[in-house]
């Protein structure tokens, strides 16, 4: 029998959680599955834990590459073997919950019109958990727009069609980006995007995801992707607004209240004929959001208020407020299921831990 769904899972020398990753697989309440892992070379004991594994359980297939292929070409060749109906995407050091499969499962079966989902998380960085974030949207129109001004869709949360990815693969030539390519890619021919809202995966943070290498690459082919996206889809920006939408929008590190209100009032004119008008204004809050958590003056949080509609902004304040009150309500649900305390945080972002 094939299996309905399958996981799939690149690593190269990821022996620190690897074990646990695998067990939170072994451990779902849904079991028709396979998990396709590509061994990317490995130089440490990854190929030890996955030999354990796969002869214990034969759901399991470990594929070893020749070479170090990097992670959008494992995850290709991972693709082109599969076997299930439905595609999950998994990091080898982040952790499911035993009903993920399950609840997405069945959310794509209920839901034959959308092509690929995701799922709502908690972060883990040293033994502390929180929330992935909490009030967001999570339709398709939102999305695709949200993909104008940052990364929506968490990529080890995916569930997708397998014939979609298939046909669509990843860009073999990015290296840290490949997500957010695929995601505008999809976008821009019309694929159809949602978010489950529960929370269904742990989602880790460690000091070697990120490096000052890393992420000048990540800027490099962010501003390809977007100027691709954009091109197609508004208009293109020209050098200036560039620097700043890396820097201001994306990234959101420097926070130039001036310069957020003139990028504004372009993306408006220019989204005009693809994009719902209220949903680029939903898109632009969530980045002046995230201004007033860094820190910015209430004088220059009213000046950029200014550029929206009241009646948009009463709006859009309380329906942030009932999502995100239902968003740590499952948030703590989850964490009181996994013995965790509350220790921290707001009432937006609840951070836990173990006792």
């Amino acid at each position: 029998m094939k299996p309905d769904i399958s996981v799939i899972m690149s690593v190269y020398n990821g022996e620190e959680y690897l074990a646990e990753t695998i067990e939170s697989i072994i451990n779902q309440t849904f079991t028709n599955w396979e998990l396709i892992v590509i061994n990317d070379c490995s130089k440490d004991s990854t190929p030890e834990i996955l030999s354990v594994f796969a002869n214990k359980d034969k759901r399991i297939k470990v594929h070893t590459n020749e070479v170090n292929l990097k992670l959008p070409a494992s995850l290709n060749k991972a693709i082109s073997i599969s076997e299930g109906k439905y595609i999950a995407r998994m990091d080898a050091d982040d952790i499911c919950l035993p009903n993920r499969l399950e609840k997405q499962y069945k959310f794509m079966e209920e839901n034959d019109d959308v092509d690929l989902s995701s799922c709502r998380f908690m972060t883990l960085k040293n033994g502390v958990y929180a929330s992935g974030g909490c009030g967001g949207r999570c339709d398709n129109e939102a999305l695709h727009t949200m993909l104008l001004v940052s990364n929506p869709i968490l990529h080890p949360g995916v569930f997708a069609k397998a014939e979609v990815m298939k046909k669509f693969n990843y860009d073999t030539s990015l290296t840290c980006t490949e997500d957010l390519e695929l995601w505008t890619r999809m976008a821009m021919n019309d694929i159809k995007i949602e978010i489950l809202p529960e929370v269904l995966l742990i989602y880790r943070l460690h000091d070697k995801q990120i490096t000052n290498t890393t992420l000048e690459r990540q800027h490099t082919e962010v501003l390809k992707i977007q100027n691709i996206y954009y091109s197609n889809v508004a208009s293109v920006m020209d050098d200036e607004m560039q620097k700043f939408y890396i820097n201001g929008i994306y990234f959101r590190e420097d926070t130039i209240v001036s310069e957020f209100i003139k990028y504004s009032k372009w993306l408006k004119k220019h989204t005009a004929d693809n994009f719902d008008k209220s949903t680029v204004n939903y898109a632009l809050f969530e980045i002046l959001a995230e201004y007033k958590r860094r820190g910015i003056s209430k004088l220059e949080l009213l000046k950029a208020l200014m550029t929206f509609n009241p009646f948009f902004i009463i709006k859009e304040v309380l329906r942030r407020k009932k999502l995100a009150k239902s968003d740590v309500t499952k948030c703590i649900e989850v964490a009181d299921k996994m013995g965790l305390v509350r220790t921290a945080g707001s009432n937006e972002f609840p951070i836990f831990e173990k006792l």
